[in-house]
């Protein structure tokens, strides 16, 4: 608003009408000519603010790029979504099977009032999920940073972060020297001479002048903290995997405790979810957070990832350098859709199409993806396909490709019910650019967050061996 009278005031007095009339820039017009100034300047300046909007939602880059809200619309796949072999064409030719309701995962309740949505879910009732004793005991504990002690972290690590990291680096350990990209960092000195040096032929013309061109700058080797935002389903339906959970929340702990990454929380069930603990490294802020969790209610997960992303927009909005990991923990058996997708009268639910274009967004924002699938039934699929979790489900989503005459694994899963109802954690995954994993195949592995990073820079290929090879086996 005060950008707007201070260039009505401007306009006021720098008016090319005033001149026309004889009045010279910067002089006071009489009252006449206020009025023909302010009826000229009306449409001009919203012209320019619907041009600014315009132009701000168009942003693919900074903190205010895009859209926070999904746009509704079908739940077809995007570019990024098909195989990717370089000899199929993408574009379908056929019409799109997949329509509204067969997006469901579960069914959806009917008969949910108009402020249903409009109501915060109560984090505080339900069943605990974490004994506040055992809470409260950990939380007394101090890292010893001196020796390392029981957190398993090498002292040379303590207060690094988790992320290996070199040439975005503007710290650690510099390993050699390179031209300016962009913005100059760290110069390095002795390769800055060597360059003038280099390009005066020798060092018997003194002194040496140095350019602009003669400029090289530090590249750092080390390791960068990272911002975990932990979303974490407090539906009833997790009742049963609730001691894993807690397995997976300890485990996590270990390897962040002490160092610089920054873990928050983010909670969902009923209608909607909530950001229990913003990101921070103190964990026993995180002990208190985790002490508020009660299970209860529905499974909105579509709301919950859009909670992550406004999150992470707030955290690179103070600093754009950080390096954020979301880290779903759920049955991925979600029931409950956008408030937006939903309106009086509606009855029809698309969770699973809400979910997809949530997911779309944390991709497109460059955000780190993991999955991880706490059903303990989700076990058959690495044990029949002989695969891990993730190639497993994309194998099956392949086969059925084949078999359904398209194109498209996320539409697959669309069409078919028995995948709508079980793929849940791998439409999240590979839609948002991710991986999803089982938590019992995560709890033994040497490090969780290892493992997490190293398989979000794989990229999964499979091939028409792959195929041919589980044919082999399947029943006919």
């Amino acid at each position: 608003m005060m950008v707007i009278v201070f260039l009505y005031f401007a306009w006021i007095f720098t008016s090319p009408i005033n001149w026309v009339f004889g009045y010279w820039i910067l002089q006071y017009p009489p009252p006449f000519l206020i009025i023909i100034d302010t009826v000229v300047f009306i449409p001009l300046i919203r012209k320019l603010i619907r041009k600014w909007l315009e132009v701000m939602t168009r942003r693919s880059g900074g903190p205010a790029a895009g859209i926070d809200t999904v746009e509704r619309r079908e739940g077809v796949p995007e570019e990024g979504d098909e195989w990717g072999t370089a000899t199929q064409s993408y574009d379908s030719q056929k019409k799109r099977l997949v329509t509204g309701p067969k997006s469901e995962i579960r069914d959806a309740p009917l008969g949910l009032d108009d402020g249903f949505f409009v109501k915060m879910p109560d984090i505080d009732t339900g069943e605990e999920l974490f004994n506040l004793e055992k809470l409260r005991q950990r939380a007394t504990i101090r890292s010893k940073v001196t020796s390392g002690g029981w957190i398993k972290k090498r002292v040379s690590s303590r207060a690094a972060g988790s992320l290996k990291a070199s040439d975005t680096m503007k710290h650690g350990r510099p390993v050699r020297s390179r031209i300016p990209v962009g913005e100059v960092g760290s110069i390095s000195l002795p390769s800055t001479v060597m360059a003038a040096v280099a390009r005066t032929g020798g060092t018997t013309h003194l002194p040496i002048r140095i350019s602009r061109d003669d400029i090289r700058e530090n590249v750092f080797t080390g390791k960068t903290p990272l911002t975990i935002i932990l979303v974490i389903d407090v539906s009833l339906s997790m009742k049963a995997s609730m001691t894993e959970v807690r397995q997976l929340l300890e485990r996590i702990e270990l390897e962040t405790r002490g160092s610089k990454d920054r873990t928050g929380i983010v909670a969902f069930k009923d209608s909607g979810a909530v950001e229990v603990q913003a990101p921070t490294t103190n964990w026993n802020k995180i002990y208190r957070a985790l002490g508020r969790l009660k299970i209860s209610g529905l499974t909105p997960l579509a709301e919950a990832l859009k909670k992550a992303m406004e999150t992470i927009q707030r955290e690179r909005m103070r600093n754009n350098d950080i390096e954020p990991l979301v880290i779903v923990i759920s049955d991925f058996s979600p029931n409950i859709p956008l408030a937006q997708s939903v309106g009086p009268g509606h009855q029809q639910y698309t969770p699973l199409q809400d979910l997809i274009l949530t997911s779309r967004i944390l991709r497109k924002a460059h955000v780190r993806l993991a999955a991880v699938n706490v059903d303990p039934e989700q076990t058959k699929w690495p044990k029949f396909l002989k695969r891990p979790y993730h190639e497993a489900l994309e194998l099956a989503a392949m086969l059925r490709t084949k078999k359904e005459g398209l194109e498209d694994p996320i539409e697959t899963i669309l069409l078919v019910e028995e995948f709508r109802k079980t793929f849940g954690a791998y439409v999240v995954a590979r839609t948002a650019g991710g991986r999803a994993f089982l938590s019992r195949a995560l709890m033994k592995e040497k490090s969780i967050l290892g493992t997490l990073l190293r398989a979000g820079r794989s990229k999964t290929q499979l091939s028409e061996e792959d195929l041919r090879v589980v044919e082999e086996y399947l029943p006919q």
